[in-house]
């Protein structure tokens, strides 16, 4: 990864998505610059003698602009990066569109920061600037030399380090340190998750098989219903299962007493394995039909979650439930401060 693409795309990790907006306001005016002149779109170009137009805004955020350069430049690091790459002219003027509003929300979180009088100390910078170094080979001279072919300078680095800092502060202050998790908030997620959490734990089942033969018989199938749920009766009245699957079961596993042995889940269809897993230990399924016959499942055992895999699964649904909280209000943050802004698209 060159040095200027690294940097870009960490400064982009910032950016907050796209939060929902109404129609854009009338454009604010443009403050003066010095440099290159800048041009609405639709606007015809004012340029002076001996002048040349290259650059023009694309949007303005409460008097800041962003211009056209700005926006390619990140768009040109995220069409790298995107999988896959936009192909036709109106995936590319989404994908502009996209970046944009991007762009303006992180312009929006620097405004506010500085509106609250957040710092970034030069400490900060110079750790920025290590950490970049690093990740860029450590040399400081190479990086240098790779800034200067990309048309970088230090300078320029550091202002968009310190405004990153400054949007991820604001967004610390504002979002992450009112979000908080109660414990009821996290069982109902381990429970509403359970299955995903017992994803790996196996089971030790019997079962016993009657077929309907021939299966396109439907007096072969009225047999063997009622002779499965004698069984299931005989069951529910105390006989022991491995007895009757053995003088029974059409199943291969009836000399064995009708056991399958500890399974995996998802080693049985749904079909059998949802009304075994519903069973507490000992339990007996009522008969479950399938395209042969009718079954019945004894649960012998299952294994259970331990406290440390338990302590583990409790540990990670509050860091997903940290998460989402902390997108939506951020999400509710960041459309706030559009509703208050002044924003002007020319795109």
């Amino acid at each position: 990864m060159s040095v200027g693409r690294s940097c870009r795309v960490g400064i982009l990790a910032a950016f907050a998505l796209v939060a929902c907006r109404g129609a854009a306001p009338p454009l604010p005016p443009i403050p003066s610059t010095a440099g290159p002149i800048l041009v609405r779109a639709g606007d015809p170009p004012p340029v002076r003698d001996g002048e040349t137009v290259v650059d023009r805004v694309v949007a303005v955020v409460n008097g800041e602009i962003i211009t056209m350069s700005e926006l390619e430049e990140t768009v040109a690091i995220q069409r790298r990066d995107a999988r896959p790459a936009p192909s036709t002219e109106k995936e590319l003027n989404d994908l502009r569109r996209q970046v944009l509003e991007r762009m303006i929300d992180h312009r929006l979180q620097v405004q506010e920061a500085r509106k609250e009088k957040i710092e970034i100390s030069d400490d900060d910078i110079r750790s920025q600037v290590d950490d970049f170094v690093k990740r860029n080979g450590g040399d400081r001279e190479k990086v240098d030399a790779q800034l200067k072919v990309q048309g970088l300078s230090w300078e320029a680095l550091r202002r968009e380090f310190r405004d990153q800092l400054l949007a991820q502060r604001v967004k610390s202050r504002r979002v992450s340190r009112r979000a908080t998790i109660t414990e009821a908030e996290v069982d109902v997620y381990l429970a509403e998750n359970r299955a995903k959490l017992e994803a790996g734990l196996k089971y030790h089942v019997r079962h016993i098989a009657l077929l309907a033969e021939p299966p396109d018989s439907a007096e072969a199938w009225e047999k063997a219903k009622t002779e499965i749920d004698r069984l299931a009766g005989e069951l529910r009245d105390g006989a022991d299962f491995a007895t009757l699957a053995r003088e029974h079961s059409r199943d291969a596993s009836a000399s064995g007493g009708g056991d399958l042995g500890w399974l995996s889940r998802g080693e049985l269809e749904p079909t059998f394995e949802n009304p075994i897993l519903s069973l507490p230990k000992g339990g007996v399924s009522a008969p479950v039909k399938s395209g042969v016959g009718y079954h019945l499942f004894k649960l012998e055992d299952r294994e259970g979650l331990t406290a440390e895999m338990l302590s583990d699964a409790r540990q990670q649904a509050r860091d997903i439930l940290f998460q989402r909280k902390i997108q939506e209000r951020l999400d509710e943050w960041l459309e706030g401060l559009r509703r208050r802004a002044l924003i002007a698209v020319r795109l």
